[in-house]
């Protein structure tokens, strides 16, 4: 081959065409995309395009990595009194499964130095935080208000859904698909009416609206701060809709967090339809702790000294589709002491199902191939230095996050 006449030739210019190019960047996290922007206008224009966040948020969403987010609040005493602040750690699932015993020292990016005290949910890519504070100490009345918060942006909301009422509303975070908008449902247990009160804001309304009242009443609601069957309380969002465990009988309560004489002959599915704000309920195939598994509501009916039994509502909303998922006998937990546990996560060759007990104290891997566990034992720092914060880390809420370009407004 004549050497002249290959250094004489000119490198043909590498072009990759603009859909190649969404493909390939959509796969990316939130924080280098971010980065991109800086890249040239261009790029800065497709990835701030709402068309584009909507893609990298379904490509998230069915990622084949997902991510093991844990939600951490961090509790600091000063000046007799705790300040409270939020962050996040993403974490690959796989990492997890290969190394369940963790310390993480939370990246300051994700931080967030915040004075609301709770979270109503995280959907899309958003946290809903809640705040309150008594207006005054001699009545019951509380200021109720909540932000959104982007932990992968960066970005937090002002103040919104202000309003002032008597102490005893949980607030609960979803997603309206048919009208393409965050809501934001408060509702609270009228003791004496045997009833409850429900409202529902909608995000670009910037409006409260009250609803219908639940046509049973939901385990985990509160009436002036005391909870309602607080060992079932977990809310779930699916396909639209906020679900509850709920009481379909008019039963006798004791206030001790706890419903007296419950069995699962009294409860139900309670199901609010975001889009048309209309309720449905649903019969249960035994006594469960509740959850998602698959993208199915799941539910974990354990027995003491007896078996856990995971059961799946493989058609969302259809009762005939509930199917028994799996039977672990209690004993290979080797626990010595009862617990409900809530299914979280099962491996993508289904081979190993991540467990959460009801109460944090205990997490678990169960391998279905052999019957065999292993703990987790997951910490987090705020630093790298103990500086007397308390980190509060709740696994309960660690698969219910997914990052997103979504705006906050």
């Amino acid at each position: 081959m004549n050497r002249k006449s290959v250094t004489s030739k000119t490198p043909s210019s590498v072009f990759f065409s603009e859909d190649l190019i969404i493909e390939i960047i959509s796969l990316l996290p939130v924080k280098p995309l971010l980065r991109f922007q800086c890249v040239s206008n261009s790029w800065n224009t497709l990835v701030s395009n709402p068309i584009f966040v909507k893609f990298h948020l379904k490509r998230s969403k069915t990622s084949p990595n997902p991510q093991f987010t844990l939600i951490i609040n961090h509790l600091k005493l000063v000046d007799y009194s705790y300040k409270s602040d939020w962050s996040m750690v993403p974490y690959p699932i796989s990492r997890l499964l290969d190394n369940p015993s963790t310390i993480f020292v939370v990246d300051s990016y994700y931080g967030l130095d915040n004075k609301e005290s709770s979270i109503a949910g995280s959907c899309n890519g958003l946290i809903c935080l809640v705040g309150y504070n008594f207006t005054d100490p001699t009545t019951e009345y509380q200021e109720y208000w909540f932000r959104l918060w982007n932990p992968a942006t960066r970005k937090i909301s002002q103040k919104l859904g202000y309003f002032r009422d008597l102490h005893g509303f949980v607030f609960n975070f979803g997603w309206d698909d048919s009208r393409g908008s965050f809501k934001l449902v408060a509702s609270s247990f009228i003791r004496d009416g045997r009833t409850s009160e429900v409202r529902v804001f909608t995000v670009g309304d910037n409006i409260w609206g009250k609803i219908e009242s639940f046509p049973v009443l939901p385990l985990g609601l509160e009436w002036r701060g005391r909870r309602i069957g607080d060992k079932y309380d977990r809310c779930l969002s699916l396909n639209s809709t906020i679900n509850w465990l709920a009481i379909h009988k008019d039963l006798r309560f004791n206030w001790n967090y706890y419903v007296k004489d419950m069995t699962v002959e009294d409860l139900v599915i309670v199901s609010l339809d975001l889009g048309t704000e209309t309720y449905n309920c649903y019969r249960l195939p035994d006594e469960p702790t509740f959850g998602v598994l698959e993208e199915c509501i799941c539910l974990c009916c354990s027995y003491e000294v007896a078996d856990i039994v995971i059961w799946q509502m493989k058609k969302f909303g259809i009762e005939e589709s509930w199917i028994q998922f799996l039977k672990i006998s209690y004993n290979i937990l080797q626990l010595d002491y009862y617990c409900p546990f809530l299914p979280l996560f099962l491996s993508k060759d289904g081979d190993t199902l991540l467990l959460c007990s009801l109460n944090n104290r205990e997490s678990i891997l169960y391998n279905l191939r052999d019957n065999s566990i292993q703990p987790i034992e997951v910490k987090v720092h705020k630093t790298g230095i103990d500086d007397e914060t308390l980190n509060f880390v709740s696994l309960k809420l660690a698969l219910d996050y997914v990052e997103s370009l979504i705006s906050i407004c």
